[in-house]
């Protein structure tokens, strides 16, 4: 068997709290819906939208000095792609790894994904763009419930994506007290959520 080859993707996952004090994660609604419902094994007219996060993947390109390669740098041009300028500030270290098998009935290509979330802060107002419909903030209550919105892929949830959406909400959960780590402080949420 020879040595497995895995893609790398880095994401970032915002946080704030709503008017209540609700916590919600900023997420990407996906440009190809149709398609992504298709995998989701949904209607292709269902008012489902399908979510990811904000980032993408690695290449050797996006290190034009190897030595001083920095996942963070990918990180924030990622973002601020999706996003339309807004740029993101690092509140710790990547977490991870999650991986995915892709190809493992191939014993000389073995495949994955590999990737890994940061907790960050979003500064600025996301727009859409070529990458992302729209970014709502969504809770855990409608991460869980699928019937809003559901992760990119088949799985769902219970997919790579959800794995890492959920260890987003139980850190930033864990850590509620502390308001520096979350994006839009005093923002005004009546205009997000009608209030």
């Amino acid at each position: 068997m020879s040595k497995a080859t895995f893609t790398v993707g880095v994401f970032g996952l915002p946080a704030r709290k709503d008017g209540l004090g609700k916590l919600r994660i900023k997420l990407n609604v996906r440009t190809d819906q149709e398609r992504q419902k298709k995998l989701a094994g949904l209607p292709v007219d269902s008012k489902v939208k399908i979510v990811d996060m904000p980032g993408g993947g690695v290449d050797f390109g996006d290190f034009p000095e190897p030595k001083k390669a920095n996942l963070f740098e990918v990180l924030r041009r990622e973002v601020s792609e999706e996003t339309v300028g807004c740029t993101i500030e690092p509140l710790g270290e990547f977490r991870g790894p999650f991986m995915t098998v892709t190809n493992s009935t191939d014993d000389k290509n073995p495949s994955g994904d590999m990737a890994l979330w940061m907790p960050v802060r979003l500064h600025g107002d996301p727009k859409p763009s070529g990458e992302a419909l729209e970014h709502p903030w969504i809770t855990r209550e409608q991460f869980e419930a699928e019937d809003e919105y559901r992760c990119v892929s088949g799985l769902g949830k219970e997919g790579r994506t959800g794995r890492m959406i959920r260890a987003a909400f139980d850190f930033y959960e864990a850590n509620m007290s502390q308001e520096e780590i979350f994006s839009y402080r005093g923002f005004e949420w009546t205009k997000i959520v009608g209030m």
